[in-house]
């Protein structure tokens, strides 16, 4: 059986050291992002719905419908807006 846990979404805008990404982050209600972040065991960020860019150029490097990202490669991430 299948349970599926509903999850709030954040439209953000995520940077690494080369690369702009523009997405939106799913996670459970009343999780903060700092949280998330700081928990060891979770290596990555799922980011769905994603545009990469580079810093430098600007230039869209590439759109996914879902990405992995390792959190040991952010630098900021801004939180555009939330829905639920």
């Amino acid at each position: 059986m299948l349970i599926q846990i509903k999850k709030e979404k954040f439209h953000a805008v995520i940077f690494t050291d080369s690369l702009k990404i523009e997405g939106v982050i799913h996670l459970l209600p009343q999780e903060r992002m700092t949280d998330y972040l700081g928990e060891t065991e979770k290596t990555f960020i799922p980011v769905t719905d994603a545009t990469v860019s580079s810093i430098n150029s600007g230039e869209v490097l590439h759109t996914t419908r879902f990405l992995s990202l390792n959190k040991n490669e952010v630098m900021v991430i801004i939180p555009t807006e939330c829905e639920k």
